[in-house]
């Protein structure tokens, strides 16, 4: 496993660093902990994204879509997790502890959404492992523990984990009700971790049937989220942002715009 993270990492790096986030402020973890909180914070708030970033990542590498879902009114806080690179606590919690280091993280970014932004609509979103964090909250992992944040209306995410023996397999997201769009691409493989990009769409072949999105753009690697010069990128975003506004602020038209998409162009869809 260590050897799948560093290749992770190496992945990782191939990203570009973006512009800085609009404001990072302290954040107190129910563990004894303080982390960063980074925010994009548009003018009007409509809704709220709790957004977790890939494994040994951080939120400014995410800039470009979430500087694009605050344009579309969403709040975006992204706390530091531990297994970032950035993060003075890097190294000091194994596997399984950063896994419960991240849902804590989040679940303060959830406390603080409720104070700030109190009856906004609260979407969780991620990328890679981040995707594993938000589908947490949307009630996955059961068989682990009780991670269901119940503030979550629906569960956005670029890529998985795939599939990782002893903790996730074909019911990890039984219980994973909620609305879910997971974009990944046909090129959308991390060496010694995911070989099979369709193993990204596990959440949606396996989670209870209805509400569900895939997507799947052509040529699309994993670090398509995170390059906004990437083909792919603009379409993902516009469409992660219909689905924002489906689920999180219940636009019916939006709900219409979804569930007309077909295969065909650009990417390939999958609805359950």
């Amino acid at each position: 496993m260590r050897y799948r993270l560093v290749l992770l990492f190496a992945a990782l790096a191939a990203a570009p660093v973006l512009a800085a986030p609009t404001t990072q402020s302290p954040l107190s973890v129910a563990d004894g902990r303080t982390t960063t909180l980074t925010q994009w914070v548009p003018k009007d708030v409509r809704g709220v994204i709790l957004f977790s970033t890939g494994h040994g990542s951080w939120p400014e590498r995410y800039d470009a879509v979430a500087s694009a879902w605050k344009a579309a009114g969403f709040a975006v806080i992204a706390p530091l997790h531990v297994d970032s690179l950035h993060s003075p606590d890097q190294g000091r919690f194994k596997r399984e502890a950063s896994f419960g280091a991240r849902i804590a993280d989040l679940k303060a970014a959830s406390a603080f959404a409720a104070r700030t932004w109190p009856g906004k609509p609260v979407i969780a979103a991620g990328h890679s492992f981040g995707t594993l964090s938000a589908l947490c909250l949307g009630g996955g992992l059961a068989q682990v523990g009780s991670f269901r944040d119940p503030s979550v209306k629906a569960v956005l995410g670029f890529s998985s984990p795939g599939r990782i023996p002893g903790l996730i397999g074909p019911k990890s997201y039984a219980t994973d009700a909620l609305p879910v769009m997971i974009v990944t691409g046909d090129r959308d493989v991390v060496p010694g971790l995911v070989t099979d990009w369709h193993d990204h769409l596990l959440p949606v072949r396996t989670a209870p049937a209805g509400r569900k999105y895939g997507v799947v753009y052509h040529g699309a690697t994993h670090e398509m989220i995170g390059h906004p010069t990437d083909p792919a990128f603009a379409a993902a975003v516009a469409t992660s942002i219909t689905f924002l506004r489906a689920y999180a602020l219940r636009d019916a038209a939006a709900v219409r715009t979804l569930n007309r998409r077909v295969a065909g162009g650009q990417a390939v869809w999958i609805r359950r």
